[in-house]
């Protein structure tokens, strides 16, 4: 291994804590997001819809104009909250909100960058109906794009939000779209067969992968990080769960050897390099 190679290392910090209370939301998340950039870490990732604590409005609030206008100032009040301890800390976030845009409420993403800019907006796709989301609407494409990090150096980076995960499509479209790191806020039991939907996610994709779940049962915590390389450099598997978490409230960074999986990437066939996509069609 080079020296750039070992030495390239993305730092992530995940939330891992209890359903935030109305009204605390943004003073709890700058609290967590201090104490993982403390502890080194460049960017720290919020769990799903974090500025509501994970209350799902009803199909009747999401009819209320008066209710979707409340929405919209109560998430630009939160994402101008953690723009500002992004740009005081040059830390960038992935914070979660109820966002809302004209006649419909969408659940959330941003990615702010080190300089408070928030880089990227992503509405949730595969939207958990069955789970009580049905006053959302279904964001319309999976994103990726560029994060800059403290050092200067870039890093290409996709979001999905909890139920995304589950679909090898959504995992696939991010692949394409040139994501090295797949930041996923999480509000969901993450048992055996859903660790394993991540790391298939991050082995056919070959990207590292990190989620970040509620405390709070029935989530129940287990948040993890997989730094997608599933092979050594003598062809033997490897555990690419690089950090994972009990059920107990936590603020946890784990590193991506980010110059190994670039190496990697370039030098394994798994992913993209013996994709026959006029093969895929229905």
């Amino acid at each position: 291994m080079t020296e750039s190679r070992e030495t390239d290392v993305l730092r992530i910090g995940l939330v891992q804590q209890p359903v935030p209370g109305p009204g605390s939301a943004a003073a709890e998340a700058e609290r967590h997001i201090r104490a993982a950039a403390d502890a080194g870490a460049e960017v720290v990732v919020l769990p799903e819809l974090w500025n509501i604590g994970y209350r799902l409005p009803t199909p009747q609030q999401a009819a209320s104009a008066d209710f979707r206008a409340a929405a919209r100032q109560l998430a630009d009040e939160f994402l101008g909250q953690m723009t500002e301890v992004a740009r005081e800390l040059r830390v960038a976030v992935v914070a979660t909100y109820l966002g809302a845009d004209g006649d419909t409420l969408g659940n959330c993403a941003a990615l702010v960058g080190v300089d408070g800019t928030v880089l990227l907006r992503y509405t949730k796709v595969h939207v958990a109906r069955f789970a009580g989301e049905r006053a959302f609407t279904s964001g319309k494409r999976l994103l990726a794009g560029y994060l800059t990090r403290p050092d200067g150096r870039a890093v290409r980076v996709g979001l999905m939000i909890c139920y995304d995960r589950v679909f090898p499509e959504a995992g696939r479209a991010l692949a394409l779209a040139g994501a090295e790191v797949v930041l996923v806020p999480n509000a969901g039991p993450l048992c055996l067969n859903r660790e394993a939907q991540v790391r298939t996610r991050a082995f056919e994709n070959q990207y590292a992968i990190a989620v970040a779940n509620y405390s709070t049962p029935p989530m129940a915590g287990a948040s993890l990080v997989c730094d997608g390389i599933a092979f050594d450099e003598d062809g033997s598997a490897r555990d690419m769960v690089t950090w994972r978490a009990d059920a107990e409230p936590t603020v946890g960074v784990a590193d991506i050897p980010l110059g190994r999986l670039r190496a990697y990437r370039s030098a394994q066939p798994w992913g993209l390099a013996d994709r026959v996509p006029a093969a895929y069609r229905r």
